[in-house]
């Protein structure tokens, strides 16, 4: 049996899911020890068959299907399916290291509650760049720079033409983890890419909320919220992965409805500021001295909210 299990939840990605794949092959673990679980959750799977057509993993790999339900809805179909007992949830555009899996197994072999973050950086370059409809060889940024397959691994010094960047969230969840006076907003470090956790404490506290469905802007901290509520401890680690971002141009006003949402679900009014202190609006100082923790219900989340 695996000892580490992958979801992966995907929607119309080809070239970099790709890359993302290949990746997972180039890992220092044995590939005996770990699975990966695709979920795809788009309206029809060409761009995934694309994806993964001439992908020859030495690991086991298993393809589910969502048809649309949300990102929530993907993630816990896949871990419904993961064999090992660490579930590590990483996105379809987020290429790892070649010790990312196995720092997350060292990280957890010492602390049975963590929810376990790994470090991830932006590779800018390829901001603009779409995924074309079938996967290509490479993806392609301004100033002829290419990643392909040929590319990987990735380490820190090969990434360093392609604009290697922190997001603000990644900087901030560092910044908490830091702090001793901001302990209590560990959560904030559970990011929906390179996290890992214990499969029975993440069906412990409900898995990913299904109800918020397509609605974006923070179902994977809206899952830390919880597990935080049960008692696990969180923590930042080296393992790192690289981003290969896309612009989004609905992240302002998805953010202050998902955050809206998550507020009236917790009844827990300060959640609502989550969304301006994502957007750099609120200083974390302010926030950590007016933020409420939703009460905990019985390690779950509470459906007659909604």
């Amino acid at each position: 049996m695996p000892e580490i299990s992958v979801v992966i939840p995907t929607r119309a990605r080809t070239t970099r899911l790709r890359l993302t794949l290949h990746a997972l092959a180039n890992q220092t673990l044995a590939p005996q020890r770990y699975d990966v679980v695709i979920v795809n959750d788009g309206p029809n799977s060409t761009p995934l068959q694309s994806a993964i057509a001439g992908v020859a993993p030495s690991y086991r790999l298993t393809v589910l299907e969502t048809g649309g339900a949300g990102v929530g809805t993907a993630r816990n179909t896949g871990a419904r399916a993961a064999r090992a007992p660490i579930v590590l949830f990483l996105d379809d555009d987020t290429v790892p290291a070649v010790d990312c899996l196995e720092s997350h197994l060292v990280a957890h072999s010492g602390s049975p509650r963590a929810v376990v973050h790994g470090r991830v950086w932006d590779l800018t370059a390829f901001r603009f760049t779409p995924d074309p409809a079938a996967a290509a060889s490479h993806l392609e940024g301004p100033r002829s720079r290419t990643l392909g397959v040929e590319d990987l691994p990735l380490d820190a010094a090969s990434v360093r033409r392609y604009g290697p960047r922190r997001s603000f969230i990644e900087r901030l969840a560092e910044e908490v983890m830091r702090r001793d006076d901001c302990r209590a907003l560990g959560w904030l470090s559970c990011i929906g890419t390179n996290t890992s956790v214990g499969a029975g404490r993440f069906w412990g506290c409900g898995g990913f909320d299904e109800r918020f469905g397509d609605l974006w802007g923070g179902e994977d901290l809206e899952l830390g919220l919880r597990l935080a509520a049960d008692g696990c401890d969180f923590l930042v680690i080296d393992a790192v992965a690289y981003h290969l971002p896309q612009a989004r141009v609905d992240a302002h006003g998805s953010l202050i409805a998902f955050w809206r949402r998550a507020a009236e679900t917790h009844n827990t009014p300060s959640l609502r500021r989550v969304a301006a202190l994502l957007q750099g609006n609120v200083a974390l100082d302010d926030f950590a001295h007016t933020f409420v923790a939703p009460a905990r219900s019985g390690g779950s989340h509470d459906r007659s909210l909604w």
